[in-house]
């Protein structure tokens, strides 16, 4: 099992998202983006700071060893996954690393005690140390570069700025772990089996975050990876344009397939 990576993106503006429509949301979060971002950057004013062509890397002294190979795997990624969403960020990106699992968890929103190898949040990725997750007797490059959070957060960020924050929790998860297969070949949830049928489109909408996580997650990648395989890595590049313009994803799904996406989700098979 992989549960230590399973990497969690949180936003608190999906609360405002029941109360604004799809439009509004998307004019109003980059401001919200800033001012959280700037409240993250606050909180670790006083970590070193290592840049490369396109990323910037705060750490603390005790993490200096791993910088080199952060910056590595984040910019052998880069371009690949960049190509594929169709969009490269405006400035370079910031990856914090944190030797302390609960003051990763408190800059970025998660409750204490919560496991995750990497969160995304506000335009800003946070990583824990490797150290805390990979052992002594285990290759560091080889683990870090294919079992890492850097690949799937990256992601995040870049469905985020194309979305604008206006997407449902399931597909960016989606598109994270189809970008994990694409870039590394892991294939999330590869052994895992569900007990009666698989998650349907309206458990996925309404229910993501209280059902079974691994399971759910797996559902997502299915799901995901069937739209790629149908339609292509161009149809999900135009479903985050419509959803960045203010649009519904089913509105966006039948714009860009003429299928209806409840219909879709519910005849992927396992």
């Amino acid at each position: 099992m992989r549960n230590r990576n399973i990497v969690i993106v949180i936003f608190a503006l999906f609360i405002l998202s029941f109360i604004l429509n799809g439009s509004l949301l998307s004019k109003a979060y980059p401001v919200y983006k800033i001012v959280g971002r700037d409240k993250i950057e606050n909180s670790i004013k006083d970590y070193k700071t290592a840049e490369s062509k396109h990323f910037i890397i705060r750490y603390t002294e005790a993490d200096k060893k791993y910088v080199g190979l952060i910056i590595n795997t984040a910019e052998k990624h880069y371009y690949d996954i960049s190509k594929d969403l169709g969009y490269m960020p405006k400035n370079k990106s910031t990856i914090i690393v944190y030797k302390n699992p609960d003051e990763m968890n408190k800059d970025f929103s998660l409750a204490k005690g919560e496991n995750a190898m990497g969160i995304y949040l506000n335009g800003v990725i946070s990583i824990e140390s490797p150290s805390i997750w990979i052992t002594p007797d285990q290759d560091l490059n080889r683990v870090f570069q294919n079992e890492g959070p850097v690949v799937h957060e990256f992601t995040h960020l870049i469905v985020d700025d194309i979305a604008k924050g206006n997407y449902p929790v399931w597909f960016t998860e989606g598109i994270a772990l189809l970008e994990e297969y694409r870039q590394d070949g892991y294939e999330w949830g590869k052994d895992l089996t569900y007990s009666g049928r698989p998650y349907t489109y309206e458990e996925l909408k309404d229910d993501f975050n209280s059902l079974d996580e691994m399971l759910a997650y797996k559902r997502a990648f299915q799901v995901t990876k069937a739209i790629s395989d149908k339609y292509g890595m161009e149809t999900i590049r135009e479903m985050l344009k419509d959803l960045g313009s203010g649009m519904n994803i089913e509105d966006s799904f039948y714009k860009e397939t003429d299928t209806k996406l409840d219909i879709f989700v519910n005849n992927v098979k396992e």
